[in-house]
């Protein structure tokens, strides 16, 4: 019989893994995203198991049971019997347990988690079904429609190249450009400003990248912001599973998914991101959504209205679709504030960046701006 596997609900965003078949905190370890699939264990009418992969190095089995090795607090789970990024779909925390389905087998432990059946299908080996995008749009007041934008590529016809011994700046302008000039080009003509301006800005302000190696966009959760979102009103809970420093509230966030636990760095890598705002959304999703910064340029999820988006819901589903959204939506956030506009028209780098981030330095940022700008005429 060939090979079956579990998958989402196409349209579900994901579902979640759980180390039992009920749903609680305690037992949450990960979810599996839209395009990710895992080996099926079993059928049920209520919960579809998979099974997953934890090596011997960072766990042990015993009484039918898997758990992390005495040091380990967190290990990873895998699709694949391997530790490329790529494989890793959930978290073992100390603590928690999962049921031994076999092994070990070269190194590796079988072990079996739960998904629930109306939020995960069956498959086969076949390419993993993609969202459609019924149900994902451009934000209010876009500057490009739903079919322009899903009708252009990311990447443009003609890449350009920066000259020899070209300085960063200019090379910082070939690769966003060669990575985002699809979208950037018709996007500047839209907005009427110089496409090296666009160039210039997602050079200066964002990561580089929208989405991570395993698919899942780049995201950042907000300790302080989810309390002000959901732990005001639930102290009790939000302070036996999030903490951060209450001088510097920006600092110190961490979260435990069990009350006896030990407290986890949330701002490790995107794993552990990701792992946070997961948890936090068992609690409540939409203030989740609201307390991450999302994608490209980082956005957070409570600006959705400023950039066009009825909901974070909404804002979060487009961005974590497509890179093209997260473009899309942060030039309609600077489109909506015709001071941004016009700076940028004005080639008033300075003035731009003090609207955009605040009266900080205003002047570094308007530099970087504009050697980008510099380096873009350059290329070739």
């Amino acid at each position: 019989m060939a090979t079956q596997y579990l998958a989402p609900q196409v349209g579900s965003g994901g579902v979640n893994l759980r180390s039992r078949a009920q749903v609680d905190p305690a037992n949450l370890l990960g979810t599996l995203n839209e395009g990710v699939k895992l080996e099926l264990d079993k059928t049920g009418p209520d919960w579809n198991t998979g099974k997953v992969y934890v090596s011997t190095q960072v766990a042990g089995a015993s009484g039918g049971s898997v758990s992390a090795l005495p040091g380990w607090d967190t290990i990873n789970i895998r699709n694949a019997p391997n530790t490329d990024p790529s494989t890793d779909v959930g978290d073992l925390n100390r603590g928690q347990s999962l049921e031994l389905i076999s092994g070990p087998i070269n190194g590796w432990l079988i072990a079996r988690v739960y998904l629930s059946a109306p939020f995960s299908q069956v498959i086969g080996a076949q390419s993993i079904p993609t969202p459609p995008p019924g149900g994902l749009d451009v934000p209010s007041g876009s500057p490009l429609t739903l079919a322009e934008l899903q009708a252009i590529s990311l990447s443009p016809a003609r890449k350009f190249n920066a000259p020899g011994g070209a300085g960063q700046s200019a090379l910082n302008a070939a690769r966003i450009w060669n990575k985002y000039g699809g979208v950037l080009e018709p996007l500047s003509a839209k907005i009427g400003i110089d496409k090296a301006a666009a160039v210039a800005v997602i050079a200066v302000e964002s990561g580089g990248s929208g989405m991570g190696p395993d698919g899942r966009m780049i995201i950042r959760f907000e300790n302080h912001l989810f309390w002000s979102f959901w732990g005001k009103a639930h102290p009790s809970g939000y302070n036996q599973s999030f903490v951060f420093d209450q001088n510097t509230s920006w600092k110190d966030h961490q979260y435990r998914p069990q009350s006896n636990g030990p407290w986890l760095d949330v701002h490790q890598n995107q794993n552990s991101e990701w792992a946070a705002f997961n948890f936090a959304s068992t609690f409540d999703a939409g203030a989740a959504k609201k307390s991450i910064s999302m994608g490209l340029v980082q956005i957070m999820g409570f600006n959705n209205r400023a950039i066009g988006y009825a909901s974070p819901d909404a804002m979060f589903a487009a961005f974590a679709a497509d890179e093209k959204f997260q473009l899309l939506g942060f030039f309609n956030f600077v489109k909506n504030d015709q001071r941004q506009v016009d700076a940028l028209r004005s080639r008033d780098f300075a003035g731009f960046a003090k609207i955009y981030n605040g009266p900080g330095q205003p002047e570094l940022y308007g530099g970087l701006i504009k050697g980008v700008v510099d380096g873009f005429g350059t290329l070739v």
